[in-house]
């Protein structure tokens, strides 16, 4: 009997894949599986001992996600495709996962996941090195940088950006680039960082403001001088004529 068992079932090889998960970040160990295959179990462990961390059982209508303690709560075992979602990503996870599946016609697949668990990779710093305004073009020059080891680092202008601009040899930490442009409007660039594995960018805009024509000082004070110089003249106007009055009045007497 155990013999037609054994031959009923057929065991395919086993694929191995690598996933990358993020400290604080959910990942999902995809199975592989037919939505056809009809899953009728599901075993994912861990360890050469074949230690359970979720199964499912189909004939025992049986789900459970809490079979190691390393993984209390942090579970999400999907039934109908077999992937399994790891929450909350430590760094203890970092391990090599196996799931077995058997399908409605009693075949068997086997997989197995090399989980490595990272630090998201950080947005990189930018800021001016200098900016000026030279024959009616702007003259700007930005620096990239990042504090984390083997970091690649480029420069790319947002699609609005037409002007020129000129990349320095992407170094280890620190890239550059360099443009020219007409005044009076944004320049955008973005600086992405990878290392391989992750990438994170951070988007810039600077602008570069052509001098405005200081204003006419001269025509400003005019007309105050003006109002000025007529209540001084008719002032003495008024005193010319209070002086004519009087004396005019001396001779009547």
């Amino acid at each position: 009997m155990a013999c037609v068992v054994l031959s009923l079932l057929t065991i395919l090889p086993v694929v191995m894949g690598d996933t990358t998960g993020y400290l604080g970040d959910s990942v999902t160990l995809s199975s592989g599986a037919n939505i056809s295959w009809g899953l009728s179990k599901i075993e994912w462990s861990i360890f050469k001992n074949v230690t359970w961390i979720a199964t499912y059982q189909k004939s025992t209508e049986s789900l459970r996600t809490d079979r190691f303690w390393q993984f209390k709560s942090r579970l999400k075992l999907n039934f109908s495709s077999g992937d399994l979602e790891i929450r909350d990503v430590r760094k203890e996870d970092s391990l090599v996962y196996s799931v077995l599946l058997q399908d409605s016609a009693g075949e068997q697949h086997n997989k197995k996941f090399q989980l490595t668990v990272t630090e998201r990779l950080s947005k990189p710093n930018v800021h001016k090195v200098f900016s000026m305004l030279r024959e009616s073009h702007c003259v700007m020059a930005l620096q990239c940088s990042s504090s984390e080891k083997d970091t690649h680092l480029s420069w790319e202008p947002v699609a609005a950006f037409n002007d020129p601009f000129w990349r320095g040899n992407p170094n280890t930490n620190v890239s550059v680039v360099w443009t020219s442009y007409s005044p009076n409007r944004d320049a955008n660039f973005t600086c992405t960082a990878s290392n391989g594995r992750s990438k994170a960018s951070r988007v810039v805009t600077e602008r570069c403001q052509e001098e405005q024509p200081k204003p006419d000082v001269v025509g400003e004070t005019r007309i105050p001088g003006i109002a000025f110089g007529m209540l001084l003249l008719g002032f003495l106007f008024g005193c010319v004529l209070t002086y004519i009055y009087f004396k005019k009045s001396e001779g009547f007497k």
